[in-house]
């Protein structure tokens, strides 16, 4: 039998970092957790579980993290030995386990639960699962409902099956976007639902605006809006009441009769029929809402309202996943004051672009840059001043590059520019348009004018002198240059 030392040890390394766990667990809607079982069998425990199982279950997150028995003898008699051979199957096979049961809640009743999560062999031989188990009861009493109708009952199987394969795709996308994600999922919820467009709108912070991000037209719809358009919430529109309804309540919204007053002027929606709008929220604000529409009435099912939620659900809590790894990164990899990225992302994109210059001559050339006399601004007129000029030059450089290039601070007043598929003289032309545009930059703080200037050196990857593979080498070139650029009076770069 292993050890507690023994656990402890096998579990550790594996164990996520707790503030992520607690952070990802408060912004779902399901119970996040890891699970250890030993080599033998005989101990488990949870050595990460949400803090929603207290108020659920009536259970202490910390005594799972020592034994897990409490949660297991939750589970419904009729349902144990199922989920008990699921597991075994698992860890046997070491392929994703999926299960639903009923659990004890602390009120006595039982919910139907499901859970997903991925095993991975430990080096004592123990498994460790990650994954999250959420409540589907609504689903199981739906299907005890509209079981005497096998038609409909096939319905909800898919659309339950149509809701769990899409969030695994959320959890699990591979090479796809965040954006195909939610295309697919317009494009199967459109097709499941027989509609006949699908949508999704971002509203601005203020709710005076908003933008289509996302659509879907079954073949020969026309799309009423232009995709990436913005519309503007004027009041004397005949449907802005209705999306103000929307955002404040926090409700399905659905259009039928005046529907056709919801197109742009000119435009024929005779036969649209109805209109189906559900919010989305993240973090208890509306920040958007997606949409269906129908063509032929009364073509949409009587409960289009309830699946809509759930599938609002899906999309909030997928956005708020979202949004919380966007924090995580910019706060791993950009600079907190001016937003850029900063060294610990710079280094390892150089460091790979550098390998596939020397592998496949993908050339790419990277600029330094730095604010002639900063120090000067920070002494004269305080270090807020010096913060105010360097986001300033923050958004020249972000301005003046494009959207592949890579723009870095490197510390201090030194920024860092990559230029991929860039030759020496585009990039030496770039140069001189972003150092010009730091002469009629207009720096200034409290009122008072700063004028301001940069040196840059250049160097390219496969430029000749420089060593293969090494990175130390280019950007010991361009320092050098700029070292260069600084003695020969600044406000200037020095290339090859």
């Amino acid at each position: 039998m292993a050890s507690w030392k023994d656990q402890q040890a096998a579990s550790a390394d594996a164990a996520p970092p707790p503030d992520f766990f607690r952070k990802l667990a408060d912004s779902g809607s399901g119970i996040f957790y890891t699970y250890w079982r030993s080599r033998d069998g005989t101990a488990h425990r949870f050595p990460y579980v949400s803090e929603q199982v207290r108020d659920l279950f009536g259970l202490d997150p910390a005594e799972l993290q020592t034994d897990g028995n409490a949660l297991f003898a939750l589970i419904h008699p009729e349902d144990a030995q199922d989920l008990g051979q699921s597991i075994l199957d698992s860890a046997q096979s070491l392929n994703p386990w999926q299960c639903r049961a009923r659990l004890r809640l602390a009120s006595g009743e039982y919910a139907w639960y499901e859970g997903f999560s991925r095993p991975e062999r430990q080096s004592d031989g123990s498994l460790l699962w990650y994954g999250q188990f959420h409540d589907i009861q609504h689903y199981k009493e739906l299907e005890q409902e509209l079981r005497a109708s096998e038609a409909e009952y096939s319905f909800q199987a898919g659309f339950q099956n149509l809701v769990a394969r899409l969030s695994r795709n959320f959890i699990q996308p591979g090479p796809k976007t965040m954006d195909d994600c939610i295309d697919e999922l317009l494009n199967d919820v459109g097709e499941y639902l027989r509609a006949d467009r699908g949508y999704l709108y971002a509203f601005d912070d203020d709710y005076e605006s908003m933008t289509k991000t996302h659509l879907w037209c079954r073949g020969g719809i026309p799309s009423l809006v232009d995709p990436d358009q913005t519309i503007y919430l004027d009041e004397g529109l005949p449907w802005h009441q209705k999306i103000v309804w929307m955002i404040r309540n926090n409700q399905v919204v659905f259009t039928g009769s005046e529907v056709e007053r919801l197109t742009r002027e000119g435009e024929d929606a005779s036969t649209l029929a109805s209109v189906f709008n559900v919010p989305l929220s993240v973090q208890g604000r509306v920040v958007g809402f997606m949409g269906l529409d129908f063509y032929v009435d009364g073509s949409w099912r009587e409960d289009l309202d309830d699946l809509l939620i759930i599938l609002s659900g899906l999309l909030s809590g997928v956005l708020e996943r979202h949004l919380l790894e966007e924090r995580l990164v910019n706060q791993s990899l950009k600079d907190p004051l001016t937003g850029l990225y900063n060294r610990r992302y710079l280094m390892p994109r150089l460091n790979e672009m550098i390998q596939r210059a020397d592998r496949y001559q993908e050339d790419f050339c990277l600029a330094i840059i730095d604010i002639d006399h900063f120090k000067r601004i920070n002494d004269t007129l305080g270090h807020m001043a010096g913060d105010a000029v360097l986001c300033q030059f923050a958004e020249i450089l972000k301005r003046e590059t494009r959207g592949a290039d890579i723009v870095a601070r490197y510390g201090g007043e030194e920024f860092v520019v990559v230029f991929p598929d860039q030759g020496s003289r585009e990039t030496a032309l770039a140069m001189g348009r972003i150092l010009q545009a730091v002469r009629d930059g207009g720096f200034s703080f409290q009122g008072k004018d700063i004028p301001l200037t940069a040196s840059a050196g250049l160097a390219a990857a496969c430029e000749k002198g420089v060593c293969e593979g090494a990175l130390d080498e280019v950007l010991g070139l361009a320092d050098t240059r700029l070292y260069q650029a600084k003695q020969a009076g600044r406000n200037q770069f020095v290339d090859s």
